[in-house]
């Protein structure tokens, strides 16, 4: 929807134009969205916006000027505890995140659904706040310095401050080598954090702190209801979170793959909309990839207006990965973003918005790793459930083998390996692009030493830990939901659809 920006300088006696600092940051990003606005807001604080239309600056911006309380929002705020009384005063979405936050303080953000990152200057308490939505939809990084504070949308707007001299972290790097993603707060560049999913920044007296105001967590209905009754309760909910999104934006399309998650919101737009409207397809020349003809199917079925696009991949390519690149501050592993860029690219020549089926696997177990897992699990024989055993584990890793050998006994010690790791853990392993084994042979000393004090495999283990007397499906669910979610499916979708300036929205995500 756009993006934000800002600075805090802790000594006020520093001399530079804070107001060029911010508007250069957010020249940065203007793929976001083309408007801008800058604020000095006070001595040593400065905050800034992008948005798409003229009249969206009230949108995305609030002041109080009796209490010095400014808010700047990326995204928005598709329903609160006081919905219907906001309607009727016609009150924007940064001016219920004001009123919400003069009402509750820092439980501001427990009674409102939507997908934003958001930054609060509070003038009497002297404090900046810095949140991002529960599912990490919208992006939002900070650094910190001796003595000032960088926040933005993209961590390309925090390097064109030029206050940071660049640096690996080399944690996340390794990080991003067993997982294809780095797994927040980290960045791939030190110092440089996340506001991670569901949490606030307070930055205050030179301190900054973490507090959660929401996590996931599964509730158990005992009631034990038949099918029929969670089938028509899941509709409902479905339904009003697409009816909360089409009465923002009536004028949206859809992204069509001709799956079961995007077909089901063109479906219900389809209901609720009663007329036609625009879907988008990428698709392939190799026809065992593409989409479009399954799309076709149901975009034919409900009269839609369907709009394709074929991938063909030409001189240009290498241009185009480093375009991709760019967009995402950093080497990204999952190829699905490239289609994703050129539906982007297609759906904004149309329209400004679009809603998308993302997340329903990671909410009701449609992956076919979660498919294979199952499976695993109802027909695992007993040798290959003793195998899985810690001290297993560590001798397995001691033994010496070959990288890429194709020998009968390599082959043996990498599925030992493999087995000696529980079945949920094995969804890590079974998808690292640089296995753990194969780091002994390509690694170097230092990182070696990085692999040995930060173990990647802490970071699914920490996340499980959660659940550890649930399910395995209830795992694998929860693990997608906290990581591989907000740090790789949303990452590519916000920056790929940003890449062109092409709002993209998921009723998914509806807290209900």
């Amino acid at each position: 929807m756009g993006g934000i920006a800002g600075i805090q300088y802790l000594e006020s006696s520093l001399n530079m134009d804070k107001q060029m600092l911010v508007q250069k940051m957010l020249d940065t990003v203007k793929h976001r969205a083309p408007h801008c606005h800058v604020e000095a807001v006070e001595q040593g604080i400065t905050l800034g916006v992008r948005y798409h239309q003229q009249e969206d600056r009230s949108r995305v911006m609030a002041h109080d000027g009796s209490r010095d309380l400014w808010v700047i929002l990326d995204g928005e705020v598709f329903h609160s505890s006081n919905t219907h009384e906001y309607k009727e005063k016609a009150i924007s979405d940064a001016q219920i995140i004001l009123q919400q936050y003069q009402q509750r303080g820092l439980k501001f953000l427990n009674q409102i659904d939507g997908s934003y990152s958001i930054s609060i200057w509070d003038g009497e308490q002297k404090r900046l706040l810095l949140a991002r939505d529960r599912f990490g939809v919208k992006p939002l990084f900070y650094l910190k310095l001796s003595n000032i504070i960088l926040f933005a949308s993209e961590i390309k707007a925090i390097l064109a401050s030029q206050l940071y001299r660049k640096s690996v972290n080399l944690r996340a790097l390794n990080n991003f080598l067993s997982y294809g993603y780095v797994p927040n707060p980290d960045t791939l560049f030190d110092s440089i954090n996340q506001v991670r999913p569901g949490h606030m920044i307070i930055c205050q007296d030179g301190k900054i702190t973490e507090q959660a105001y929401w996590k996931f967590s599964y509730r158990q209905d005992k009631s034990n209801k038949p099918e029929a009754y969670y089938k028509e309760k899941f509709l409902d909910i479905f339904e009003t979170a697409v009816s909360r999104r089409l009465k923002r934006h009536n004028d949206c399309g859809a992204f069509l793959s001709g799956g079961l998650d995007t077909s089901a919101v063109v479906a219900v737009m389809h209901k609720l909309k009663q007329v036609p409207f625009k879907v988008f397809t990428a698709g392939f020349e190799e026809e065992r990839y593409n989409e479009i003809s399954d799309a076709k199917i149901v975009a034919d079925h409900m009269r839609l207006d369907h709009i394709t696009t074929i991938l063909r991949f030409n001189e240009d390519f290498p241009q185009l990965l480093e375009k991709i690149v760019w967009h995402h501050d950093a080497p990204f592993s999952d190829t699905s973003a490239i289609p994703s860029y050129f539906a982007a690219k297609l759906a904004k020549e149309h329209v400004n918005t679009v809603l998308t089926g993302d997340f329903p696997d990671q909410l009701i177990g449609g992956s076919g790793h979660q498919a294979k897992a199952l499976e695993r699990l109802s027909s695992d024989p007993v040798p290959y459930r003793l195998l899985r055993n810690h001290n297993l584990n560590n001798l397995v890793t001691c033994l010496r083998w070959s990288a890429g050998s194709t020998t009968v006994l390599d082959k043996i010690k990498r599925m030992l390996y493999r087995e000696t790791f529980p079945l949920e853990e094995q969804r890590i392993i079974l998808n690292m692009p640089i296995p753990e084994l194969l780091k002994q042979r390509l690694y170097s000393p230092e990182m070696l030493r990085v692999n040995s004090e930060y173990n990647p495999l802490l970071v699914a283990r920490s996340i499980y830990g959660d659940v550890k007397e649930y399910t395995l499906l209830d795992k694998l669910l929860y693990f997608d939901i906290l990581s591989y979610a907000p740090d790789d499916l949303m990452v590519k979708v916000d920056r790929m659809t940003s890449a062109h300036g092409l709002n993209a929205i998921s009723p998914f995500h509806d807290l209900d």
